[in-house]
């Protein structure tokens, strides 16, 4: 059995938004399912990238404008939007608040999920 939070797990601080790895390979064996936490501040954005893993953010709390390739519309807390293979995408908070979303898509692998969350805390 395994359960995490944002207390025991790897994590990850850019400009503007900090993202912990919750379920991945690295602390489930899991080669199919990676489970993601991310919070980014008012008025800043998580960058344009892309991945083939197809991908599915929750809005927790806040607004935000997820851009997807040449598409942008406002979501807010509650909304589902699912981002195909290899699309350009990010998000950014355009409320008063953290903008907090949960992210679920096919495992990065061991050595990705090293270079992205770099930093521990009590694994």
């Amino acid at each position: 059995m395994l359960v995490t939070n944002r207390e025991n797990t790897k994590f990850e601080k850019y400009d503007g938004f900090s993202t912990n790895l919750l379920i991945g390979e690295i602390n489930s064996g899991s080669k199919e399912i990676s489970i993601q936490i991310t919070d980014v501040e008012p008025n800043e954005m998580q960058f344009l990238h892309s991945h083939v893993q197809e991908q599915c953010y929750y809005i927790i709390s806040g607004t935000g404008l997820i851009i997807i390739d040449d598409l942008s519309k406002e979501v807010k807390e509650g909304d589902a939007i699912f981002i195909p293979s290899n699309s350009t995408h990010g998000i950014k908070s355009i409320g008063k608040t953290n903008l907090t979303y949960l992210t679920a898509n096919q495992a990065f692998g061991k050595q990705r999920e090293n270079e992205i969350w770099t930093e521990e805390k009590a694994l």
